[in-house]
């Protein structure tokens, strides 16, 4: 029996990027006076690049206009992005039970990470933790610049992975902690876990729930897959 492939998502399921990511896009946006507030970004910006976060808070702050456009937006995505990196080279603690899990899985899973973050972010955290090894591929913002969410970040890593060893389409999982992250996952054909202290909202949008990866085990996560409860 081949060995399961899991896939985490970086930001907020491996590191803890949610305070530092919304302090970035906000003071990103406050330059062309877009406002939003915290529970929009959770429930509208989790899951994407700074692009796609920059678009999806205008839209939820209702401008038009010089801040709509485009240039305005990859601008905002340059400047968050600049703000993000900033703090992850100052140092970001990884989510709590991540580093037990990846060690404890990676001779028995296939790891991977797929995330709108930029790989240098990516890398530097993976280098600080000594991860790096553990994970089979990385994909990451700069690998795909299409529509978000969608299912496109997913497919790249599953297809690298495939380079090395069949996949079997439709029986991964992804360890998420949006609802953007949850529609990608789902598009691929994954199993959708959401991690995490979320909203009740996220906690039942994908297929099992977890409230950190503390004591988590390639075993319970196929249960959850299967739809055998809710840890």
């Amino acid at each position: 029996m081949s060995a399961p492939i899991i896939f985490l998502d970086f930001d907020d399921v491996l590191a803890e990027t949610r305070a530092p990511r919304l302090a970035a896009l906000r003071g990103a946006l406050s330059v062309e006076g877009v406002e939003f507030s915290d529970d929009s970004f959770d429930d509208a910006c989790l899951g994407l690049s700074f692009a796609g976060a920059a678009r999806a808070a205008i839209r939820v702050a209702n401008i038009t206009g010089r801040a709509a456009d485009e240039t305005t937006i990859e601008l905002a995505a340059l400047r968050a992005a600049r703000a993000f990196g900033e703090s992850t080279a100052r140092g970001i603690p990884l989510a709590r039970g991540a580093s037990d899990f990846v060690r404890g899985s990676a001779g028995v899973a296939r790891l991977g990470i797929v995330t709108r973050a930029p790989r240098r972010d990516v890398d530097l955290v993976l280098s600080f933790s000594g991860l790096a090894d553990s994970f089979e591929c990385v994909v990451s913002a700069e690998d795909y610049t299409g529509q978000e969410p969608a299912s496109d970040p997913f497919d790249i890593a599953i297809g690298r992975m495939a380079r090395g060893q069949p996949v079997t389409i439709g029986g991964g999982i992804a360890l998420v902690a949006s609802l953007n992250a949850v529609a990608a996952a789902r598009a691929a054909r994954l199993h959708p876990i959401v991690v995490g202290p979320v909203s009740p909202a996220l906690a039942f949008a994908g297929d099992g729930y977890l409230t950190s990866l503390q004591g988590a085990t390639v075993a319970n996560l196929m249960r959850l897959a299967a739809g055998a409860g809710v840890r």
